[in-house]
């Protein structure tokens, strides 16, 4: 059998699992032969999990870097109580894994599955526990589906959340061919009964938080500065890493020595374990050099220390604080998804140049809707050359020792784990006697919270309103994560939000550009990001009332012009007001007879003009609107409100001209075309003729036919 999952490029096409039919195992009671049915083998065919543990590590099926354990591993302990439920989890995660994955067939992604069973179908698993159920198919049951909806109400969960539930049942269901109990679920639409059963304030999916323009500025600005200060001295903080590590090691050396032969046995307790905190503490005694002396002889005269003194814990923070820099640079500008952060590597980096412009650009992995890695790139800033050349800088230590390490590893699937780390930019090392490891993606929101608190990134009352002006989609995050005085919730997410909503805002990028920018499939998934950034646009936009009021001013007196000519002159006019403009001027009513009455008059609004290409328009909104199907319409409209003057006049001379060439030319037009030209041909002749134009009258050419 084959996963049914995008599996990671370095997996061969013929991997496969010589494993026993579950099914029947299940029904043949053999627990034995069934707790050691393979789950999870390797590219090298080495066996990493099985039917019978209660954590599957499926890692080697990840395609993607930098998840979380709980987007690795299908977790099982919390029933461990309850064998029979037990059995049917483990029977579901197996079926998802190699049964039907995706409900369309497609392939889908590791973290799909774990996320499904891990956080959707737990809630249920959980519920039917703590109920006392045995079986998943008690769900079948009316009183036991209802305790289940209780549990779920009492757990005040967001409707999203509810919707995940729900789903991850559904997918149970889909596997009642294979399985050997059958679900069988109510007939009711489940996004309404999510709706019902969720927390009412918790409705509206949350979207993530945009940054406020002031703080995008402190944040970013912040890292940025970080980044160029240390960026010079780059090769100086790699070598000291190096140093503290190898003075480290020099230490332990020497107290693992006296522990071979015998003579620190104190530092063991009476049950014989090594006491490791004594452990630690005998090797920092032991190291040749002080941290402080290897700190001040590699970065003294950099202008990277503080005025105090500095230690082995403030180079920790420091150095955490400048890798949070160089993430923040990182995402900040480009827009990459976390996933895609974590593809990153030293030769990422471009420069073009296209006709006479540079153009920057980084280039990496995406998995999102991929198989495997698909490689992709992404217009950035030239900081990020910097961010990037930094970063392994600080992670060159680290990297070698894990790459040592899988040198002298007889584990294959040990050493790929190894070397798939080695290859990450963003690695920590919290104690120099561990290993380094991959900073996760949990990690670095909380790491991403430390650096905003570190620059003062703190929330006032202009953040906060421009906040829910840029956030109309928030869903209730403002008013449960961003507090007046305090520092900035900042996350890896919101580079991208902030990324669209600057560059709309400013007339930088449109959804089209977001589109290409973010890899997304539909321009809809764009304006989503992009929400909120054009109606903080509108907000920006600063009226000048005194050029309004001009300009007022000017229409009111241009209008006032056109009717004081149309009255008191002898001017051509055509149209149905047109024409009985020209009756009346002979015995006009006085209100017509001078400016300033037709003035009052326009500026009280009762009497009102429009204008378009081929006519004048005084009824306003009480306008039939007929002329925008054909404007034919508009020279005698039944509003009677149209007026054609000398001006528009001329346009219909050319309309008449052209519509007539065009006919004349194409013979075998349609009857609705001849009709909507015809029209306007006639009502055109009709002008030419009211100001005694010449024009040759259309006739259109008749076709003899032979019967």
């Amino acid at each position: 059998m084959k996963p049914l999952l995008h599996l990671p490029i370095e997996a061969p096409s013929s991997l496969s699992l010589y494993t026993q039919d579950v099914e029947r195992l299940v029904r043949e009671h053999n627990w034995d032969k069934l707790n050691q049915v393979p789950v999870c083998i390797d590219q090298h065919q080495i066996l990493r999990a099985y039917f019978g543990q209660n954590r599957w590590d499926c890692s080697p099926y990840a395609s993607d870097k930098g998840s979380d354990k709980n987007q690795r591993e299908f977790d099982f302990s919390y029933l461990v109580d309850s064998p029979n439920l037990l059995l049917e989890a483990k029977l579901i995660a197996y079926g998802w894994l190699y049964e039907q994955g995706h409900c369309f067939g497609h392939k889908c992604k590791l973290s799909t599955l774990t996320s499904r069973f891990n956080i959707g179908l737990k809630r249920a698993l959980v519920s039917l526990k703590n109920n006392g159920a045995n079986s998943f198919s008690e769900l079948n049951n009316h009183d036991v589906w209802q305790k289940f909806e209780i549990d779920l109400q009492n757990e005040s969960l967001s409707k999203r959340t509810l919707e995940l539930a729900f789903t991850a049942i559904q997918s149970v269901e889909r596997l009642n061919p294979w399985l050997p109990f059958q679900l069988i679920l109510p007939s009711i639409n489940y996004r309404q009964l999510a709706k019902k059963l969720a927390d009412q304030e918790k409705l509206e999916h949350r979207q993530a938080l945009a940054i406020p323009q002031n703080l995008v500025n402190l944040l970013y600005g912040q890292a940025v500065s970080d980044v160029e200060k240390a960026w010079p001295h780059k090769t100086k903080l790699a070598q000291l890493e190096r140093d503290l590590q190898s003075n480290y090691d020099t230490g332990r050396a020497a107290v693992d020595y006296k522990l071979a032969i015998g003579r620190w046995k104190w530092l063991y307790d009476v049950e014989g374990r090594l006491n490791s905190k004594k452990y630690v503490e005998e090797i920092n005694k032991a190291t040749p050099r002080s941290q402080s002396e290897i700190i001040m002889e590699h970065l003294g005269g950099t202008g990277l220390l503080p005025d105090n003194s500095v230690d082995g814990n403030w180079l920790f923070t420091w150095r955490a604080n400048l890798q949070a820099a160089c993430f923040v640079c990182c995402g900040a500008f480009s827009g990459m998804r976390v996933s895609e952060l974590f593809e990153l590597h030293e030769d990422s980096f471009r420069t073009y140049s296209i006709n006479g412009q540079i153009f920057h650009s980084i280039s990496a992995a995406t998995h999102k809707l991929a198989a495997g890695r698909k490689k992709e790139e992404w217009l950035t800033s030239p900081i990020v050359e910097k961010a990037i050349s930094l970063a392994i800088s600080l992670s060159a230590c680290a990297r070698e020792q894990l790459v040592k390490l899988a040198a002298h590893s007889s584990d294959p699937g040990q050493v790929d784990k190894l070397l798939e780390i080695s290859s990450n930019l963003w690695l920590s090392q919290a104690q120099r006697k561990n290993l380094p490891i991959l900073i996760s993606r949990t990690k670095w929101n909380d790491k991403l919270k430390n650096y905003a608190k570190r620059v003062g990134a703190i929330v006032d009352e202009k953040a906060l309103s421009e906040c829910r002006q840029l956030n109309p989609k928030n869903g209730g995050a403002i008013e449960d994560k961003v507090k007046l005085g305090k520092p900035w919730p900042f996350l890896t997410h919101q580079f991208r939000r902030t990324f669209a909503c600057f560059a709309v805002r400013n007339g930088l990028g449109h959804p089209i550009s977001i589109k290409q920018q973010f890899k997304h499939i539909h321009v809809r998934m764009s304006e989503w990001y992009s929400n909120g950034a054009i109606e903080s646009r509108l907000q920006d936009i600063k009226v000048d009332s005194e050029l309004i009021n001009l300009l007022n001013e000017v229409k009111l007196e241009q209008t006032t012009a056109y009717f004081d000519k149309w009255f008191n002159s002898d001017e051509k006019l055509t149209g149905s007001f047109g024409k009985a403009i020209v009756a009346m001027r002979d015995d006009k009513p006085v209100i017509y007879s001078n400016w300033d009455s037709l003035y009052r008059l326009i500026k009280e609004k009762r009497l009102t003009l429009h204008g378009t290409l081929h006519s004048y328009c005084k009824n306003g909104y009480e306008c039939d609107m007929d002329g925008v199907i054909n404007a034919a319409f508009c020279v005698d409209c039944r509003g009677g409100g149209s007026v054609v003057d000398d001006k528009k006049a001329s346009w219909w001379q050319k309309k008449h001209q052209a519509l007539s060439s065009y006919l004349k030319q194409q013979s075998d037009v349609s009857h609705a075309e001849y009709a909507h030209c015809i029209t306007q041909i006639r009502a055109a002749e009709k002008v030419l003729n009211d100001f005694g134009l010449k024009f040759e009258k259309y006739q259109h050419p008749l076709q003899v036919i032979d019967l």
